[in-house]
């Protein structure tokens, strides 16, 4: 039976939580003060296009960079899609430097490397590259859901156009090096596209200090309202537009602007900014808590994935040995605790975490994970109490296994 909202404790905040409030009330005010087109011409466009070119100059000003390279979208998996798209050719070549029509011409950056732990959002999107004639490389990671960068180095090549690896892994938390994964790409010719969804807010994160050519954020997980986006673009980079039909964002991105989202995602960008040093130690206590209160009661049967590396504050990613779950979460969920059974951006799939399995989990450990992901209004006791209710119902759980 369904339970109120209200009693609910959310721990599935990488999948999305809500928006601020001052955020909505700032989308709200937006939509009636600048609802006119800002590419028409009369007093209230110019006023609009003006609002516009403000918002691209505040967000460009909380990732240090310039207000041409922001480029607002309708969240992470256009931004994604976008990046990896718009910087491969339209067709390939094959190996004897011919395009598929058996023209020859010059030989072109037309291959892609990505981590097999990035989010659907790419790997969907490589595979139907891969389909269309594109040579896609996938490069491993290790126990703890660090990418190998060498085995990464190994596969760029002279044709590499773009290496796409996440800040941090959706699942896991894991942070991954990519300061090194874009040294390794630019010193091979190829660019560097990082989604850097689930750590903006958290870390921080700034696209030439890390050496990002392209960039992703989803407004929806750090209090921006759901459907707004943006992609970083460096000046340079010549960004084949995937939705055209206009001149807006830059060429990049056809449909008139979608202001108030656009009002909302800044904001909340600032926000979450102004907060990340203050906000999320405070939610790591709270995590490592919880993960300590889970191996000191059930030891060898529990399993912290990701324990060892460089994490995200707010994310623990448990399997509990023995026992599916998604029982585990049914059980919390009835006693007032939301939680997250791996990523929620593949509704219906009943294969185990491609993540998990890539850091070498059974199939079976794999499938006991739960992913508890923390917002900032978490408390200790609340904490301490899911911990409680953890043990007890793997415990019963596991007798009934």
């Amino acid at each position: 039976m369904p339970m109120p909202e209200k009693s609910c404790i959310y721990c599935d905040y990488a999948a999305g939580g809500p928006p601020r409030p001052e955020v909505f009330e700032a989308m709200r005010a937006h939509a009636f003060a600048h609802f006119a087109n800002p590419g028409a011409h009369h007093p209230l466009a110019y006023l609009a296009r003006h609002e516009m070119e403000r918002l691209h100059s505040r967000a460009a000003a909380v990732l240090g960079v310039d207000p041409r390279e922001v480029i607002f979208t309708s969240g992470g998996t256009e931004s994604d899609v976008l990046a990896l798209r718009g910087m491969l050719p339209y067709r390939p070549q094959n190996r004897e430097g011919r395009d598929f029509d058996g023209i020859r011409s010059p030989a072109r950056r037309d291959e892609l490397v990505v981590s097999s732990i990035e989010h659907h959002a790419v790997l969907l999107c490589a595979e139907k590259l891969a389909r269309e004639g594109f040579c896609v490389r996938y490069a491993g990671v290790n126990s703890l859901g660090m990418v190998d960068v060498d085995q990464l180095d190994l596969l760029i090549n002279e044709r590499t156009a773009l290496v796409s690896v996440m800040f941090a892994n959706n699942e896991t938390g894991v942070i991954q090096p990519v300061n090194e994964v874009a040294r390794r790409a630019h010193a091979k010719g190829a660019k560097f596209h990082c989604d850097a969804v689930q750590a903006f807010g958290k870390v921080e994160l700034k696209p030439r200090e890390i050496g990002c050519d392209l960039l992703s954020l989803s407004g929806g997980k750090f209090g921006g309202p759901k459907g707004t986006g943006l992609l970083y673009n460096e000046m340079t980079n010549r960004l084949d537009a995937q939705i055209v039909g206009g001149p807006q964002e830059w060429g990049y991105r056809a449909g008139t602007e979608n202001l108030s989202g656009q009002a909302g995602l800044t904001l909340a960008m600032e926000l979450a900014e102004a907060a990340r040093t203050t906000a999320w130690p405070r939610v790591a206590r709270i995590r490592d808590a919880l993960e300590a209160t889970l191996k000191a009661r059930l030891g060898a049967r529990v399993r912290i994935n990701g324990e060892g590396a460089p994490r995200l504050p707010n994310i623990s990613n448990v399997s509990f040995l023995g026992i599916e779950g998604q029982a585990l979460g049914i059980e919390l969920g009835e006693q007032g605790y939301c939680v997250g059974l791996g990523s929620a951006c593949a509704p219906g799939e009943t294969d185990p975490s491609h993540v998990l399995r890539a850091m070498g989990l059974s199939w079976e450990d794999a499938q006991g994970c739960i992913r508890f992901s923390f917002g900032p209004d978490i408390t200790e006791a609340q904490g301490a109490r899911l911990a409680d209710l953890c043990v007890a119902n793997y415990l019963k759980l596991a007798e009934l296994a």
